[in-house]
């Protein structure tokens, strides 16, 4: 029998958000199973939107054989119906039926169905496009039904969707033997069989999968924001499943290959150009979301110094210096140490010196910057600005051996990749130790450690509460996202902050306000290169850290094994 093509739902046309909560029918006693979230009440009328495929054509579309095909129509609106109490053959039947009156299975493996918007979403434009699975069921009073087997979560989800019919798999062949002795516990068996089947060898699309597909309908003129509500994804994930969707065919088969999140794969292909970073991007991938976190702020601040130093050379070229390398220029005398009779050198007076030059530092604090030079400092009669006195001339001074030199540039290469490591440490771990802060409780050793921390090291809390900010003060508080007490001197209308800077913080919070002001204590004292002296708080800080599920970068732990911090409880003594 040929379907009947209904609209799937009568929706009001206006887009508003409205909370809904999703119920569907108990058994004999058992709960119902229910779901409440905030969807989009979407017009999914076919009739007013004839470029979307009916929810008859989305079935055809998704491989459904029908055997034979029917639409219930419980509501008698006058459409052709069929009478559960007849399910007696045992072929499988496509049938249309009312989500609102599928009585829920009582034996259903899923305690919880979860965030159904983005489901609803998908529905309500597309329709249902997975059949459910049905069985001819009589309610407790004898009422003729249908009980679903599978389909729990797009049953909850088109009743959010306001789709009033949806395709379902008749299955009488699974029906419950009424006459069986047992209660006919084998069809039981059988119905969670059907529903292990149905998810365990469901295999999800891969970050790479879903992003080419949704390249796909962008490819084919679909609107990004028509992407999102037809998938229900939401804009952001289109977003990065399109940039994902531009790697290269190497690059996406070993970010597939690695298991990649669709977020960590929209993180790799920002540096697409790159194949060495995202090389080393995919294999943090693999050793866990921490090491993954640095790789990724290591691969942020490169390109953002790279980009950086890149512009400055393009600058510093087109204003026609002279631009030495920074092995090279680092081997000249920088213009703050010198003088010319008398007078400090500037960049503008020496702009006509022979010698003037510049080259760009890549090992600044504050990232590259150009740093003025001049190459022959005594031939054009400069001194030492600070001795007053003739520079040797460069024959006098002697050349260093070639062995010297190369000693003297990997011992700066080692310096300036543990002071990029340690900087982007730095970042990773106060954006952890913010979410950290943000936790309504504190961890369970929080507490033991603040206060361990103010008898330890009482200096560097002392500082933090001085009223006397500074920079580094300043950044890790912005970082972690507190207030420093102390920062303004309190009056009459304005009083000093306090730890809980003046708010009423609940007890089961003050813990946690004592760890966010030792946390900006020990933080302002952390900078690039706090791993060329490695202090017994900052080892502690980091160790207490990793009891937390802090994941340590390298050059952290760098510190921690350097420290060799001796454990606070004295041994005990066995004399």
């Amino acid at each position: 029998m040929p379907a009947t093509s209904t609209p799937a739902a009568s929706t009001p046309t206006a887009s508003t958000a409205t909370e809904r909560t999703a119920t569907l029918q108990s058994i004999e006693g058992e709960p119902a199973m229910t779901t409440t979230t905030t969807v989009a009440a979407l017009n999914t009328g076919r009739g007013t939107t004839p470029d979307e495929p009916s929810a008859t054509e989305n079935a055809h579309s998704a491989g459904i054989e029908q055997h034979e095909t029917e639409h219930v129509d419980p509501a008698g609106t006058g459409t052709t119906s069929a009478d559960p109490a007849q399910d007696n053959g045992q072929a499988h039947r496509l049938v249309w039926l009312d989500p609102r009156e599928l009585a829920v299975h009582p034996r259903n493996i899923r305690d919880d169905l979860g965030d159904l918007s983005g489901l609803a979403d998908s529905i309500a434009s597309q329709g249902v496009l997975e059949a459910l699975t049905v069985i001819p069921h009589a309610a407790a009073d004898g009422t003729p039904g249908h009980q679903l087997v599978a389909g729990h979560r797009r049953a909850a989800a088109a009743i959010l969707a306001e789709v009033t019919t949806v395709p379902c798999v008749l299955r009488p062949d699974l029906a419950n033997d009424g006459n069986a002795a047992d209660g006919d516990r084998a069809a039981q068996a059988g119905h969670v069989g059907a529903m292990l089947a149905e998810n365990l060898h469901r295999r999800g699309l891969s970050a790479v999968e879903e992003a080419r597909g949704v390249q796909a309908m962008l490819d084919l003129g679909v609107p990004l924001t028509r992407v999102a509500k037809s998938t229900g994804l939401g804009r952001k994930r289109v977003a990065k499943g399109a940039g994902v969707a531009r790697l290269d065919g190497d690059t996406a088969a070993a970010v597939a290959g690695a298991g990649l999140t669709l977020d960590q794969a929209a993180a790799v292909a920002v540096y697409a150009a790159d194949p060495d970073t995202t090389a080393t991007l995919i294999a943090a991938a693999g050793e866990g979301p921490g090491r993954f976190a640095h790789a990724l702020t290591r691969a942020k601040q490169a390109k953002q110094e790279a980009e950086k130093a890149a512009a400055l050379l393009a600058e510093l070229t087109a204003a026609g210096r002279t631009v030495l390398d920074e092995d090279t220029g680092r081997a000249a005398t920088r213009l703050v140490d010198l003088e010319h009779e008398g007078e400090s050198l500037t960049a503008d007076g020496h702009a006509r010196c022979p010698g003037a030059a510049v080259y760009v530092c890549n090992t600044g604090w504050q990232g590259p910057e150009p740093v003025e030079v001049c190459t022959d400092p005594t031939g054009n009669g400069h001194r030492d600005r600070w001795t007053a006195t003739a520079l040797p001339s460069n024959a006098a001074a002697g050349d260093p051996s070639d062995a010297e030199r190369e000693a003297a540039a990997a011992e700066r290469r080692a310096t300036i990749e543990n002071n990029k490591a340690m900087a982007a440490a730095n970042e990773t771990r106060r954006e952890w130790v913010k979410g950290l802060l943000q936790r309504k409780t504190a961890p369970k050793a929080a507490l033991r450690f603040a206060v361990e921390t103010l008898t330890t090291d009482p200096r560097a809390v002392s500082r933090w509460l001085s009223g006397q900010p500074n920079r580094a003060q300043d950044a890790a508080a912005a970082d972690l996202g507190i207030d420093a007490p102390g920062q303004w001197w309190g009056t009459r209308d304005k009083p000093a902050l306090t730890l809980t800077s003046g708010e009423q913080v609940p007890d089961a919070r003050l813990a946690v306000a004592l760890l966010a002001h030792v946390a900006g204590a020990i933080e302002s004292g952390m900078h690039r290169q706090s791993w060329r002296n490695p202090g017994a708080g900052d080892a502690r800080w980091l160790r207490f850290l990793v009891s937390c599920g802090y994941t340590l970068a390298d050059i952290e732990r760098q510190i921690v094994d350097a420290a060799n911090q001796p454990t606070l409880d004295p041994a005990p003594d066995v004399t």
